[in-house]
Formats: C-alpha cells, structure tokens, sequence
C-alpha cells in the first residue's frame, strides 16, 4: 500500500490535517491511494494536546483554540475526539466550515463516504454562493472531497461532474484530474480516460499512479520504450511498490535488452534506440548502457535527448569521455 504525499488543504484553518484516504483502484490496478499520513501520537504531539486543551479548559468559547485542539488530534489519530471539537466548535458558531469539513475529512479517513458526502454537500452548499465573486480555492476543495466521496461509493457519474467543477476553479490541480480520470476509466469512456492521464502527468510528470497507468495504456498501444520510461518513473516516485516494478521487469531482462540494441545499431538505429530505451528504464544508472542511448539520440537527430542522456552519464562519472565528446557534438561545443 503506497503511503504518498500528495497533500491538499481543506481550509486554512485545517492545514495540519494529512489524513484521507482515496480507494481510486486505478493506480496499479488494485491500491489505495493515500495522503500522507500520521496516525501515531508522538511525544511531541502529545505535549501540544495537552496545551491546546489546557487553553479550551481556560476558555471553552475560543473557537482557535478548539479548531488547533481538533487539528492536533487528528494528527495524532484521536479521530473521535478531534470530531468532538469540530462538533463543539459548530456549537460556538453554526455553519462554521472549517469544522465542517474536518468532520468530514475525518470521514473519508475512516471510510465513512456517505457521512463525508454529507458534510462536504453542506460545506458546498455554504460556499457556493461565495464563487460568483471569484475563483474560491475552499470551493475547490470541497468539490473535490464531495467527487471523492461520490466515487468511492461507486456514483462515477456524479463524482465527475465534482471533479470538473474543481478543475474549473484550479486547472493545475492533478489531483482532481487523475480522480477524474479514475471516474472515466470506470464509466467506459476510454479516450477521455487517457486525456485526462495526460492531463496529470502535464501538470504533475512525476506522479506514480498516472504514470503507472499511463504505462499500462502504451503497452497495450505497443510502445513498450515510453511504457517502460513511465513505469520507471512510477517506480523512482514510489519505491516499494511491486506493481511497477513487477512491469518494467517483464520487459527485460536488461542484458537481453542491451545487446539487442549493440546490434541493431548498425542496421537499424530506429529498433536500437527502441532497445536502449528499455534498457535504460531497466537499469537507469548503467554507464554503457545511458552512452549508447546518447548516441542513438543523437545518431536519429534527437539533440535535446541526446544532451540529456549524455549529461546523465556525466553526473555518474563525470570524466566519461564518449558522454564529453557525445555533449559537445550534440550542442556544438557549447
């Protein structure tokens, strides 16, 4: 199970929250897809719990004092105990969203989607008037935790529509279009599936799960050299994960992979390069191995790739003479 770190505020007021999880499925075909999570009290944390709740003790109306008191235990996986201050901080002020969408965050966490759903439909519905004045990144977010909720209790349809409604306000949020991607693939619609994967990795290249999935989709359209890079990607993003590295393994061995490239290259530069590229993928800081792929690129007239591939080698062993000679050629001594 990936434990990644891809961490978006509720509110302002909740910015210490990192707690959610999304059972997208897509990525690696079976996982969950999770925030960066603490869940284990530490001493440290334990020590601000009892402050905070030594200042709601002083004066039980600071609304501050009750939103950092739930925040901070949370952190420290207290989840019911945190919803007892969000749930006594609406009593303080009625509507309050920042509470509300704790409540609800905390939900999701415990897999609690219809009760999410609830809270987020009600932070929506307080926010939504707001938006006419202007893009609202509390808007955005509870669409997105709204689509989420939707999804994990399998109401695609709806949950997209969430999705797009938050990529309106943030088109960058990759988040939000690999969810909504998720939603798609789930739905049947196979073109829109792929966009909006392109669209994640446009605004987030290194992400494991779109590359993981994106991967998949070009062995099926046959180009196993950029499946190959992505699923590398995916792997350098998530080490630990079996799935990604399970898939960049089938499509070695490496020595198989290398050698055909060493003898393609003489009679057929374009299947070489095809070989060089998974072997590469296979074996990332193989010296021989980045060399020939820069040649290939440069050979094919492919400058910019060759430059990095070479400069690649140069930061494993920065004398590597064919890198230095291949470097210059490729940008004409510059």
């Amino acid at each position: 199970m990936p434990n990644l770190k891809s961490v978006r505020p509720l509110d302002a007021v909740i910015l210490g929250i990192a707690i959610v999880v999304l059972a997208l499925g897509g990525y690696l075909a079976y996982s969950v897809w999770m925030q960066n999570r603490t869940v284990v009290a530490s001493t440290p944390a334990a020590r601000a719990v009892a402050q905070i709740e030594a200042e709601v003790r002083k004066d039980p109306n600071n609304l501050d004092a009750r939103m950092r008191l739930a925040q901070a235990l949370a952190v420290a996986g207290r989840s019911n105990d945190a919803v007892e201050q969000y749930e006594a901080a609406l009593k303080i002020k009625k509507d309050f969203t920042p509470a509300l969408s704790g409540i609800g965050f905390l939900a999701l966490q415990d897999k609690e989607f219809a009760e999410g759903e609830k809270y987020f439909r009600k932070v929506v519905e307080l926010v939504e008037p707001r938006y006419k004045n202007g893009p609202d990144s509390q808007l955005e977010t509870a669409y997105f935790y709204l689509g989420t909720a939707l999804m994990e209790q399998k109401e695609y349809e709806d949950a997209a529509n969430y999705f797009k409604r938050a990529i309106l306000i943030r088109r960058d949020a990759s988040d939000s279009h690999y969810a909504l991607a998720f939603t798609y693939k789930k739905m049947g619609s196979d073109s829109k599936y792929r966009q909006e994967l392109e669209n994640t990795l446009l605004f987030d290249p290194k992400m494991p799960e779109a590359n993981y999935d994106y991967g998949l989709l070009l062995l099926e359209d046959g180009d196993k050299a950029a499946a190959a890079e992505h699923f590398r990607r995916s792997m350098t993003a998530a080490p630990g994960i079996d799935l990604p590295k399970d898939a960049l393994a089938e499509l070695g061995p490496f020595t198989t992979r290398l050698v055909a490239a060493k003898k393609l290259r003489a009679s057929n530069v374009k299947s070489a390069l095809v070989e060089a590229r998974i072997a590469v993928a296979l074996e990332p800081e193989n010296v021989e191995a980045l060399v020939l792929l820069g040649d290939l690129y440069a050979t094919s007239g492919i400058k910019d790739k060759a430059a990095e591939t070479y400069n690649a080698v140069l930061i494993i062993e920065p004398d590597n003479a064919p890198a230095k000679a291949g470097l210059k050629k490729v940008t004409n001594g510059k």
